[in-house]
């Protein structure tokens, strides 16, 4: 383990990698004939003018499909007029950041959490606290603690409910209605990133709906439908705060989504395929899990929804010397302290993403190789 590199024969033309260091709902070929008929559908369509200008918080056809299918988590269907469709939940969260935490400020999230918060923090000068996590996801006495720790300068919760990435956690009603009402004490605003949260048939109603009135919640498209569908959804506490935080960047940010793929994103929504593509995912991540669970040998402990596994290394075993042996053999994995905020949490675990594989002989090949090395 030491210098694993000693017993890898090195080829003149290197070996693709088996990629499960990335986090991508499973390929379904459903996927590729929606795209098949979105392009038929374009065709019919004058296109020309659907994607001449910018469509900065979407066409009022674009909300209405968002708040359709933002109505699948929340309680009741949002004001469309209140949902902002944008290019993805990274660019969502950069305004909320800008606009909310601001520079100096403290933006709590988990103690593991979502990697790329960590450089966006960082880019507004914002500081990142990790809050301490158990099997449901943040603990409420830790967060109260960690509010009157900062006195004032937590300004807001980044936080994954359900299906938390990396642990899979989802957490219950109760301690979702604990976190509501820490929130309101401590007048924290809530940044609710539910991108995984249509992948359970039954989960709870989201964080948001326990604090309307502090919450903007997110929903994208990327890890339920398709990776290349690059759509975010976010529905804020009100009209005109939404308008506040979104309306001023329009000249001067990214934020907003592309015409073409909105014209796709509000397509699928509206006619029913989105949720065909839906369904399809969870079969496929049902097969994979179980592929997983022969290669291992072993059940997970993680939500059945979940496409991906956190998986904990033996005594002994040097994460950043496992994760490297592993690339020797041609496979990556997303190591744990990469989603660690200020906690050693991560430091003996690593995620697989069960989805990017193309096929189901690539994905049991390079479980084998990783539980092979678990196992040397």
């Amino acid at each position: 383990m030491d210098n694993p590199s000693n017993a890898i024969e090195v080829t003149q033309t290197p070996t693709p990698f088996i990629d499960f260091g990335r986090n991508f709902p499973p390929p379904c070929s459903i996927v590729r004939n929606a795209m098949q008929e979105s392009f038929l559908y374009l065709a019919k369509t004058n296109v020309a003018d659907a994607i001449r200008f910018p469509r900065f918080t979407g066409t009022a056809k674009d909300r209405k499909a968002g708040a359709d299918w933002l109505a699948r988590r929340l309680e009741e269907t949002p004001d469309p007029d209140q949902i902002v469709l944008a290019n993805g939940t990274q660019s969502i969260l950069a305004m909320l950041i800008a606009n909310y935490v601001k520079s100096g400020g403290v933006l709590l999230t988990e103690a593991l959490t979502y990697p790329a918060i960590k450089p966006l923090s960082e880019l507004f000068g914002v500081m990142l606290y990790g809050v301490s996590i158990d099997g449901e996801g943040i603990e409420p006495e830790s967060l109260g603690q960690a509010c009157t720790k900062l006195r004032g300068k937590a300004r807001a919760l980044y936080c994954m409910p359900t299906l938390h990435n990396p642990t899979s956690a989802i957490m219950s009603e109760t301690r979702r209605r604990e976190i509501a009402s820490i929130a309101r004490r401590h007048d924290l605003s809530i940044f609710e990133d539910d991108i995984y949260g249509v992948l359970p048939e039954n989960a709870p109603p989201p964080l948001s709906a326990y604090a309307p009135e502090r919450s903007w919640y997110i929903l994208g498209l990327s890890k339920s439908l398709a990776s290349q569908l690059r759509v975010a959804y976010v529905a804020g506490p009100s009209l005109s705060k939404t308008q506040e935080v979104f309306w001023p960047g329009v000249r001067t940010t990214n934020w907003m989504v592309a015409p073409l793929i909105a014209e796709i994103a509000t397509h699928w929504l509206a006619t029913g395929l989105a949720a065909e593509i839906l369904s399809s995912v969870r079969d496929e991540t049902q097969i994979r899990r179980k592929i997983a669970q022969e290669v291992f040998g072993t059940p997970f402990d993680i939500d059945p929804a979940s496409y991906h596994l956190w998986i904990t290394l033996p005594n002994g075993l040097h994460l950043t010397s496992f994760v490297e042996a592993l690339k020797q053999r041609g496979v990556v994995v997303g190591a744990g302290d990469s989603f660690a905020v200020g906690s050693s949490l991560g430091d003996t675990r690593f995620r697989i993403g069960l989805g990017v594989t193309a096929d189901h002989d690539q994905l049991r090949n390079g479980l084998s190789i990783v539980r092979k090395l678990i196992q040397a």
